[in-house]
């Protein structure tokens, strides 16, 4: 069970109540300050074991307490506090009591420990050096600073412990209380008030405030080369350091200077600020406090991995997928499942919401792979550009269950369980539309995949069955197809750079292009005719897939309906499933176009880097057109609405207005990429599609992007999404700007 640590500051509010029935006088004539053993925080072991008059003074006087039933702020506070709720009833209690070195605080503090807390539970007693009468120079110059070094002494060692903390800065000097609050703040945890004989409880919550970055960044490269010398060594450093970074480091018994705990704590903080924002995103998710403590400490330790496992990203044209992407479908997690959990909480169990947060962090470690394994030859085939945006799910649920990657993260400290990678695995997979959820077969080049109905997930002693894990499938397709504004892709400054950049690049690319074809045209047209093949039908694909049109809707015949999900008036095919031909690598492809001839497979290296460098150049000049339409829409606005039982979730997507300008600058960057290939390509060259896509000069709308996010949920070759969640009580509701996007059978595409 965790303790709960009560951290108060003692003041002589028993002495004043005291003094309304006796003269004080009396008292404090007989107390005299002592000299007390203390370690460096300055705690002791109790007030009346050491030498001097305080046991006897205490000893002629407690009685004359309990006679008149004197309580002091202290005591109602803590009492206030268990009875409010804030404690549990069976949390051990540990007191720590912290005074000022005189004479009556000395008193009250060990009337405090012995009369009243020591029945509760452990009592200990702390005293900062330095921390005396306020009239003294020392109590600002050192027993201010050693304050806060003993609260981060003790706050750490809390937090260590995983324990609970509770701060109450009732008591003593008025400049004692706002350093309890301080640390509150710098902890996170809770402080309680009850003002002088007001019996109402107040709470002040820690705000989510921090250390200034910029300036601890400064200071702390001199702060580590301190830690470690003798005085004079230091002396350079530390005289160029303000005085309240001086405040942070000590000189220990070793004459050597070392951080004091408040120092460490800052720099941990410090730490902290610096490290990834996945990683923050990833920890702060409002979902992992619904978690049990084994699996949230599983999570935490997950979200160490931070950027590692993507790495190598083969697709950076695309997104950066540790940066933004996984980053923002964490916020995208909560938006969606926060209501849900906390008005249905059997909607997901812990072990299938700690599995879906699994998948929101590692479904596309795959786009670090560039090569499949053939399920029917066994060898290993290179990936296109473009097949490993396609097949990246394979690449990830092979990559998850490798040992050689579990035994990576482990050399860099992430000992990962080898069972949750394998369940995440096993989800991930389906989170690309191909994967058929509820019915029809998956053939891809690394083997068949059933519907995920079918499949079982074995996961911390208990088995998944396939209904619940299409369940968890499509609440995060929705989630992932989502991500699509400038979010995903960086600032726009940054956008509009990558796509300078990229016109740069081309002529490079292009040289390439034409240096292989002479090779190949010389020693084997054939193969290069083969490749060229190949060739048209991705462009092919990828014409027909950016040039659908604007994407505004109209009705056909009759009045428009907005969709309200599979079943709705417009939507009357069924639940459709996935139901594609085989998927093969384009490696392959051209392996069987080749093999008729010997002569020809001899050349099959050359053809192949041929293929790719002509992909490679149309799949990278295409970029920009993408990072304009991560542009067009601002972060949607999600909300909830329950009527007979059922959960609406409208899902509205803004126009980005702030990126105006930064649109402007992209699409002339992007006319000048269609000039230039027009200018430089034949044309007859497959890649000159670039420069014939007619709609919107080649660009999306914003209402065409927000129909394909969807389409995701619900169209016409696929409706599985809507048709689960539908079963489990759920209907998506897609807006743009305010105004529904329509059911796809109850809109016409404009040409």
């Amino acid at each position: 069970m965790k303790k709960t640590h009560f951290i108060l500051s003692v003041g002589i509010s028993i002495i004043e109540n005291y003094a309304d029935f006796y003269s004080r006088n009396d008292l404090s004539a007989l107390m005299l300050p002592v000299d007390l053993a203390r370690d460096e925080t300055g705690r002791l072991l109790d007030p009346l074991d050491e030498p001097g008059c305080l046991l006897s003074t205490y000893s002629r006087y407690r009685g004359n307490f309990h006679e008149s039933d004197v309580r002091g702020a202290e005591e109602t506070s803590i009492e206030t506090i268990r009875a409010s709720g804030h404690v549990r009833p069976d949390s051990p209690l540990c007191f720590h009591l912290i005074s000022t070195k005189t004479a009556e605080c000395l008193f009250c503090t060990s009337f405090l420990g012995h009369e009243v807390l020591k029945p509760l539970g452990e009592v200990r007693y702390y005293i900062p050096h330095g921390l005396e009468s306020a009239e003294d120079d020392s109590f600002s110059t050192r027993g201010l600073p050693n304050l806060l070094a003993c609260l981060a002494s003790i706050l750490n060692e809390v937090e260590s412990a995983g324990d609970h903390a509770i701060l109450i800065p009732t008591g003593g000097y008025k400049a004692v209380i706002p350093y309890l609050t301080i640390a509150s703040i710098l902890y996170g945890k809770p402080a309680h008030y009850i003002y002088e004989k007001s019996t109402n409880l107040l709470t002040l919550p820690a705000p989510p405030l921090g250390i200034d970055a910029a300036s601890f960044r400064a200071a702390v490269v001199l702060l580590d080369n301190i830690v470690g010398l003798s005085e004079a060594e230091a002396e350079p450093y530390f005289s160029e350091l303000d005085e309240t970074f001086q405040s942070l480091v000590r000189i220990n018994n070793k004459s050597l200077y070392e951080y004091n705990a408040f120092g460490r704590r800052l720099k941990k903080m410090f730490e902290q600020t610096s490290r990834s924002p996945l990683i923050d995103r990833a920890v702060g998710n409002k979902l992992i406090p619904k978690l049990d403590e084994k699996y949230m400490s599983q999570f935490l330790d997950l979200t160490q991995a931070g950027e590692t496992v993507w790495l190598g990203d083969k697709a950076p044209e695309m997104a950066d997928h540790a940066r933004y992407h996984h980053l923002n479908l964490f916020a995208y997690t909560e938006l969606l499942l926060l209501p849900i959990l906390n008005g249905t909480p059997g909607f997901l169990s812990g072990a299938e919401l700690f599995l879906l947060l699994g998948m929101v962090y590692l479904h596309d470690c795959g786009h670090s792979l560039c090569s499949v394994r053939n399920a029917a030859t066994g060898d290993t085939q290179p990936l296109l550009p473009t097949e490993i945006r396609n097949f990246h799910n394979l690449l990830g649920f092979r990559r998850l269950q490798d040992p050689a990657f579990r035994e990576s993260l482990k050399r860099q400290g992430l000992d990962l369980d080898e069972e949750l990678l394998k369940a995440v695995a096993t989800l991930a997979v389906y989170h690309r539309k191909k994967m058929p959820l509820l019915k029809n077969r998956y053939a891809g080049p690394e083997g068949s995949h059933r519907p995920l109905c079918e499949e079982t997930v074995a996961f911390d002693g208990s088995t998944i069955e396939g209904n619940r894990l299409v369940r968890m499938a499509a609440v995060f397709r929705i989630i992932d197809g989502m991500d699509k504004q400038l979010a995903r892709a960086g600032d726009a400054i940054e956008v509009c750079m990558k796509a300078e950049a990229i016109l740069a690049d081309l002529p490079h690319l292009w040289q390439r292009v034409v240096r292989l074809e002479q090779a190949i045209s010389r020693l084997a047209p054939r193969a290069g005719e083969a490749a060229n093949e190949i060739l048209r039908r991705i462009v092919g694909i990828y014409k027909e897939k950016e040039s659908v049109g604007s994407g505004k809707s109209k009705p056909e015949g009759g009045p428009v309906r907005e969709c309200r999900g599979y079943g709705c008036e417009g939507c009357d095919t069924g639940c459709l499933s996935p139901h594609d031909p085989p998927e093969d690598t384009e490696y392959s492809i051209l392996c069987r176009s080749l093999s008729i001839s010997e002569e020809w497979m001899r050349y099959l290296p050359l053809a192949w880097e041929y293929l790719d460098a002509r992909v490679r150049f149309y799949f990278t000049a295409m970029q920009p057109s993408y990072y304009h339409s991560d542009l067009l829409l601002a972060m949607p606005r999600i909300t909830h609405r329950v009527e007979d039982g059922v959960r609406y979730i409208v899902i509205d997507y803004p126009e980005n207005k702030d990126a105006a300008g930064a649109r402007s600058r992209l699409e002339e960057t992007w006319k000048s990429i269609r000039s230039w290939v027009t200018a430089n390509l034949p044309e007859d060259a497959p890649e000159n599609k670039i420069a014939e896509i007619a709609a919107d000069n080649g660009l999306q709308s914003p209402e065409r992007v927000v129909q394909a996010l969807r389409d995701e949920y619900c169209a016409k070759n696929n409706s599985e999404v809507a048709h689960i969640l539908n079963q489990a009580g759920l209907i998506l509701q897609y807006r743009y700007k305010g105004e529904p996007v329509r059911c796809w059978q109850a809109r016409g595409i404009e040409p």
